[in-house]
């Protein structure tokens, strides 16, 4: 038997005088380009081996990329968008297309992906972006075997790590700081928030005011129950930010309940749970009240009020976090 081969560093990059051998180069050579014209395809999960009649090229994939992008903020139609991202996602991973367009598209994908709410299909963006992004996973990752691609006329190929720009790097840590928090992944968590705190030192004066800067303070509110902070980070949540801390609202309100009725006697207003909780009107604020069984204090011929902390107590439990 031959020797075996020894391991390719992903890191590394090829001068152009630094041939691959011919076994490589016959077997990127070998695959698959695609044919297709359209704009617009259906997405279908694939049961055969694609034809290349029926995947499109990169060239016609950048164009797809920017009508998905013009049709989506004339008409705002999410369902649509979803299905013509996949099909271009599907059409780059079956060409084994790895250069900086994947990453625009998986960005996009994944910023309309929070807009509505979708996470479970937003964290396989953000999983796929960080197995682009990250040099030291790239060569264990199952989509990734093989991320070799051509950079220009000659055939060359270049073994890299894809890099985001530092704003959209930082745009997406605290994308991932927020999933994580939303998700309750504790070791995930501490993971990303030694990254998060590390990219913090490479920051310039003016960024000092960053994304992921936001949401570690959001992470800080969360867990030392500090919702008169959470309310104040998430009316000024960068990016996309205040779509994940959606998610958080519930849980940092009910939490933010049982410490007023815990530490005010003998009554709160009504008014004053809906400033310090952040709802939208009086209406919207009993109705949350009423669900949490919060006693009033009546008064003849009006609505209530006054909520009795004392009484309201009985029978509400502490919620674990």
């Amino acid at each position: 038997m031959g020797q075996s081969q020894a391991p390719i560093n992903p890191l590394c990059v090829y001068s152009a005088s630094q041939r691959k051998p011919k076994k490589n180069r016959s077997k990127a050579s070998s695959r698959l380009v695609g044919e297709n014209r359209n704009l617009e395809k259906c997405y279908l999960r694939l049961t055969t081996f694609p034809r290349k009649q029926d995947v499109r090229p990169l060239d016609v994939l950048r164009q797809a990329l920017a009508h998905i992008k013009a049709k989506y903020i004339q008409e705002e139609d999410f369902g649509w968008a979803n299905e013509q991202l996949k099909s271009l996602r599907q059409d780059m991973t079956v060409q084994r297309i790895r250069n900086y367009f994947v990453l625009s598209v998986y960005e996009t994908h994944a910023r309309i992906l929070l807009e509505h709410g979708n996470l479970n299909e937003f964290n396989q963006c953000q999983t796929m972006l960080r197995s682009l992004t990250d040099g030291d996973r790239a060569g264990r990752d199952s989509e990734l075997n093989d991320i070799l691609f051509e950079t220009d006329d000659e055939g060359d190929f270049h073994f890299i790590s894809l890099a985001q720009s530092r704003k959209t790097a930082d745009e997406f840590r605290a994308y991932a700081l927020l999933y994580a928090l939303v998700q309750r992944c504790w070791s995930t968590l501490k993971v990303d928030l030694v990254r998060a705190k590390a990219s913090m030192r490479d920051l310039e004066a003016e960024e000092l005011e960053s994304a992921s800067r936001h949401a570690l303070r959001v992470v800080t509110a969360v867990n030392t129950h500090d919702y008169r902070f959470f309310f104040r980070l998430y009316e000024v949540a960068p990016n996309m930010s205040a779509c994940l801390m959606d998610f958080l609202v519930k849980r940092v309100r009910d939490h933010a309940y049982q410490r007023i009725v815990a530490a005010h006697r003998p009554c709160v207003s009504v008014e004053q749970f809906r400033e310090w909780m952040v709802f939208s009107d009086l209406e919207e604020t009993r109705q949350y009240l009423n669900e949490r069984g919060a006693i009033y204090v009546y008064e003849q011929g009006e609505a209530p009020i006054w909520v009795d902390c004392k009484q309201s107590m009985v029978g509400n439990e502490w919620i674990k976090a």
